[in-house]
Parts: C-alpha cells; structure tokens; sequence
C-alpha cells in the first residue's frame, strides 16, 4: 500500500509541475499582452541617426511585435535630445552618445537607473571609387576627406582621434568636409561627392560595403547609451524593450551589423592622443 501511495504522490507531484510552469507560461504572455493591448497611444522610440536602421532590424524579432503600435522617430541625437527637453512625447531614446542620456539623467528626465549602454561604433576608412587595401595609404592622401564634425557627432570625434593617433591630423585637417553627422558623411562618400571618408562600420556591413575598419584602440569607444523617459505612460513595455535590445542574441546580431560586442569595448582602455 505504502508503495502504491508513493507511486500516486510521485505522479501528483509531476503533474502539478507541469501545471506550475504551463500558468507561469501563460502568465508571462499575458503580462505582455495585456501591456500592449492597453496602449493609449502609440509607443515612441527616439532613435540616433545611425543607429535607425539597426533598431528596424532588431525590433523584427520583438516578441508580439504585431500587437504594438510602435513609432520611430529617427534624427540627429543633439535634435532629439533637445525635443526631450521640451517635453517631447517619447517612450524610448537611443541616443548615439552617453553625454545627452547623462544630461537627462541630471535633469531628473528619465526613469532611474534605466540608462544603459546598449552598443558601440565602429569607424572605418571608405571610398566609394576605389578599393582600399590599408590605413597607411592615408599617409600619401592628398584628397579631400570626409568626416562627421568632430564638435557634435561621436563618430566625427572618434575619427578626429584616430587621426590624431596616426599623427595624420594636422596633415589631412585642412582637407576636411565635414558633415553634420555619420549619415550625412556616408552620403557624401557613397555619392562620390568625396573620394575618401571615415564612416561608421555598420554603415558599411548593412550597404554591403567593405572598407577597412580602424582599430578600437585609435579612439575612445563609442558608446551609445538608451535611457527610458520618465514621463512615458508605457514604462512597463519601456523596460521591456529595452532589456530586448541588451539581451545577448540582439547584442550578437549587433555584432553583425559591424557594431563591438559590449564586453570587449566595456574593457577598452581610453586612447592616449
């Protein structure tokens, strides 16, 4: 009888389980669910620039991605930063630096601790017209180049740096376009507009481009930082989305899209000009 009774226990105990984990299951899908069925108004993604086509990618694999009413605002980080300041109604922001996440943060702008590092730039040496075997070519350049502004865009000031670095900056400055971000300098290399620029590598790897990627340890990481604003109404999904875009198989796609992996970069030394 005692053995009957235990061969009984054991199989309630399985059965309850599996009827734990299917509810938890359920539960977890109805959380999310329900968070997105009782959207008031769409959800709004701030994002850099540069980082829009990424974050396009990325967001195809997001869970009930059909059931959310998503919006993506795409503009240079100093305009969105500004937009936020004012009051601008998003959910989200992707910015392509840590200095503007950080000035909201001082501000009290944003939900605390959500501001996170979620990728860091590439930079590359890129011509459109004619391949380009190696940095030292640089060295015999006399062309223009095209970079982003250093003074207001992070991939302008990695290139400035990494120029510095090849004691190439004095040389090659006086020859400088720049434009007012990565996008547009992309632009005005991938239109011939300019023979020869530093772009950002992801640029390159989702236009099927190559060029020759400049080493990490030439320039300060480029950290780009997403922060959850504070007056968002939708801070659950918010939270959510964001731990989508940190998670490690988003992180390994980024890799992909010519992005570093966060725990290499995390650990870079800062480059000494």
């Amino acid at each position: 009888m005692s053995e009957l009774i235990s061969r009984f226990s054991f199989k309630l105990l399985i059965k309850t389980r599996l009827l734990l984990v299917a509810c938890f299951t359920l539960c977890a899908q109805q959380t999310f669910a329900v968070t997105t069925q009782e959207q008031a108004r769409p959800f709004r993604i701030a994002v850099a620039a540069n980082f829009a086509p990424a974050l396009e990618i990325l967001l195809a694999d997001l869970p009930h991605r059909e059931q959310i009413d998503l919006q993506i605002i795409s503009a240079a980080t100093g305009t969105l930063y500004l937009q936020i300041k004012h009051g601008a109604p998003f959910d989200l922001f992707l910015s392509a630096d840590t200095t503007r996440p950080e000035l909201l943060e001082q501000s009290h702008l944003i939900v605390a601790n959500s501001r996170k590092t979620y990728a860091f730039g590439q930079i590359a040496l890129w011509s459109a017209t004619q391949p380009i075997s190696d940095l030292s070519e640089l060295m015999h350049y006399s062309g223009k180049l095209a970079i982003a502004n250093p003074d207001t865009a992070p991939y302008g000031m990695a290139a400035q740096q990494a120029l510095t670095h090849l004691s190439l900056w004095s040389k090659v400055s006086r020859n400088l376009i720049t434009g007012i971000n990565i996008n547009q300098t992309f632009q005005q290399v991938r239109s011939q507009a300019v023979p020869l620029g530093i772009v950002a590598n992801s640029q390159l790897v989702m236009n099927d481009h190559k060029g020759i990627i400049i080493p990490a340890s030439y320039y300060q990481p480029i950290a780009q930082q997403l922060v959850i604003i504070k007056s968002s109404p939708q801070v659950e999904l918010a939270t959510q989305i964001s731990a989508f875009i940190l998670q490690a198989s988003s992180q390994q796609t980024l890799q992909k899209l010519g992005y570093l992996a966060l725990e290499s970069s995390s650990k870079m030394n800062k480059v000494t000009q």
